[in-house]
């Protein structure tokens, strides 16, 4: 028998193993989302759209209640202040999280050396093929990459792999940071396919792709004939275990869509023509020049997934033009007497208005070239070489078009939804807003970051909208997050709150003081704590003192930097503002500056995730002959001055 003092030291010492894992076990549970009460927002975007209450809990939506209801006990209450409550942003397709590897090409044992000549290849050639590759498998996002998507407005994004014929399937996941389990919404959502194929050897060539993804939905289908054969005790080799081909039967079978990397028309259609060929179901992404095809994807029902990836905007070889032609509009016409009678003496007085002209503009002339040798910086300019301005005129409508892509597949009624590809959520969220300011609805623009993009990752049963028995991921907004001036305040991931600091930039009210007008282009000098940089600022004012134009600004290191500002001029004070992307996140510059005649100074403060700089400026506006570009015959098609 154990003796008493024995038993009573076994009893303590098992319940204070009890106990210390118990404290373990809890330490190392995942954490669970806190009961909160939404307060005061509204699920429109309306001035007079009524003001609710959310209760989210256990991360879910679980009441819409209205704005004089009894809160539940113990609630945490986020004051809305009445903004705008809609779902968290989605991207649709980011290489953000999943690292896709090269496929193993070799997958069956080599052939014996003392042998004979092979007369074909080895039969699992399979360079560029992986559809069994999982992003989940891979799938990591850490704190440092996640938050520039919370910072954005983003709750969830599909981390799909890439750049390899059939490269693997993706993953919708939440931008919460947490163990892999606990972001993962659906583990596999789309294969994803591309004409590419990393490594040497065949394939190397487009026929090469095509004939590939041919040979390897030919073994899917003599895998699935071999199957039934075997079970079936009929005569015939046993089929050997290959996950890729049983991965490629389920896009044979057409039960997992094949989104397909393409950005020209010409993939666009070698895709659909593919699709028919093999009985694939697909979708589009990338997409810049689906347009062009925009009612083919209609009547087919393809989804595309615009990445909206158009390159850095080239310059408007006419803006100039534009400019001047809207400046010259507002202009009173002459009355009809005064025209008529310009037009009796036009003949007459031809001769003399253009010796008038000559002698006028000689002295300007001798003027402005005694001053642009004067200055290094215009004497520098005249040999710049600049492309024709047939190649301008080129590029500047390409990029137009591919910007405009979105608006012309909404009015075709193609589906389609928004995605990042290499970039971020800043930047998505940036380009989107580009595509509202010049002609996609707002309301499109949103659901393609929204709801229509939760249709198409299957997943607008939990996210993509603000309802009851929805998951608790989404965002307070100060005005709809398609406009320039709209702030995040809040973001809930699956029921976890994240607060943001809104800072309101300077603004400068009332109107212009007589004779003040910031109009033209400015040098500036910019000093900070870094050292010293300089820039120019090409700014447009309108009568009623609002103003438009472009920051660019060089670095120590010559890095250059534009962004679109605009702002307003009350007295003689001026704020601008302006976003850019830095460090895979948004940044927004704003600066506030005092004007007096050709001179300014002030300061510049830029703002993001990771600080906040200021800088003090100063700068001088050139004179107007100075700022127009001197250009010189550098090549064949040039302009001339």
């Amino acid at each position: 028998m154990i003796p008493t003092l024995v038993r009573g030291a076994l009893r303590a010492a098992s319940a204070a193993l009890f106990v210390a894992s118990s404290s373990l076990a809890a330490q190392n549970a995942a954490p669970e989302p806190s009961l909160y009460v939404v307060d005061d927002v509204r699920l429109l975007d309306q001035a007079d759209a009524p003001h609710v209450r959310l209760v989210l809990r256990d991360g879910r939506i679980e009441r819409v209640l209205d704005a004089g209801a009894e809160l539940p006990a113990g609630a945490r209450v986020v004051d809305g202040k009445g903004m705008l409550a809609l779902p968290a942003l989605i991207d649709a397709y980011t290489l953000g999280g999943c690292e896709t590897p090269t496929p193993v090409a070799q997958q069956d044992a080599p052939p014996s050396e003392a042998s004979d000549v092979y007369v074909d290849m080895r039969q699992a050639n399979r360079k560029g093929i992986q559809p069994a590759f999982r992003a989940a498998g891979v799938f990591s996002l850490p704190k440092d990459k996640s938050k520039p998507w919370r910072e954005s407005g983003f709750g969830a994004l599909l981390s799909a792999p890439a750049g390899q014929l059939l490269a693997g399937t993706s993953a919708l996941c939440t931008t919460r940071d947490a163990a892999v389990r606990d972001v993962m919404l659906d583990a596999e959502v789309f294969a994803h396919a591309a004409f590419r194929a990393s490594g040497p050897g065949y394939p190397s060539t487009l026929m090469g792709y095509h004939a590939q993804l041919r040979q390897f939905f030919m073994d899917v289908r003599r895998q699935l004939e071999l199957r039934a054969r075997y079970d079936a005790g009929r005569p015939g080799p046993r089929p050997a275990f290959d996950a890729e081909l049983e991965a490629g039967a389920l896009l044979a079978a057409k039960q997992r869509r094949v989104m397909c990397e393409a950005e020209s028309a010409q993939d666009i259609r070698r895709w659909i023509d593919f699709a028919d060929e093999l009985g694939l179901e697909i979708g589009i992404v990338g997409g810049r020049e689906a347009w062009k095809v925009a009612g083919e994807l209609a009547a087919r029902a393809i989804p595309v997934v615009l990445t909206l990836e158009w390159g850095d905007e080239p310059k408007d070889p006419h803006e100039k033009d534009k400019q001047s032609k809207s400046a010259a509009a507002p202009k009173e016409q002459p009355k009809k007497a005064e025209a008529e009678t310009q037009g009796a003496n036009a003949t007459t007085d031809a001769p003399a208005a253009e010796s008038r002209a000559s002698a006028e503009q000689a002295p300007k002339a001798d003027e402005q070239a005694t001053e642009a040798k004067a200055d290094p910086k215009a004497e520098a300019k005249k040999w710049e070489y600049q492309e024709p301005l047939g190649v301008r005129e080129f590029k500047r409508k390409q990029w137009e078009e591919g910007r405009d892509c979105a608006k012309k597949l909404h009015e075709a009624r193609v589906v389609f939804a928004f995605g990042s590809g290499s970039g971020n959520g800043a930047d998505l969220l940036k380009k989107a807003r580009t595509t509202v300011e010049h002609g996609l609805p707002a309301e499109v623009a949103l659901a393609a970051l929204t709801t229509q993009a939760s249709k198409l990752l299957g997943a607008d049963g939990h996210i993509g909208s603000v309802r009851v028995g929805a998951d608790a991921t989404l965002a307070l907004w100060t005005a709809n997050p398609l406009t320039k001036d709209a702030k995040l305040a809040w973001l809930f991931v699956d029921g976890f709150a994240h607060e943001f600091e809104i800072k309101d930039e300077p603004q400068a009210t009332g109107k212009p003081d007589e004779g003040v007008d910031a109009s033209g282009t400015w040098d500036l000098e910019i000093k900070s704590e870094r050292g010293t940089s300089k820039g120019t600022l090409e700014l447009t004012m309108e009568p009623d003192g609002d103003v438009t134009g472009k920051l660019t600004t060089t670095s120590q290191g010559g890095n250059e930097r534009t962004l679109d500002v605009r702002g307003h001029v009350g007295g003689k004070t001026m704020t601008l503002s302006g976003t850019f992307t830095m460090r895979d996140a948004e940044a927004t510059q704003a600066l506030k500056l005092e004007l007096d005649g050709d001179a300014l100074s002030g300061s510049s403060s830029t703002r993001a995730a990771f600080g906040e700089f200021t800088s003090e400026v100063s700068g001088t506006r050139r004179p107007r002959h100075q700022a127009e570009e001197v250009r010189h015959e550098g090549g064949c098609g040039d302009e001339h001055p």
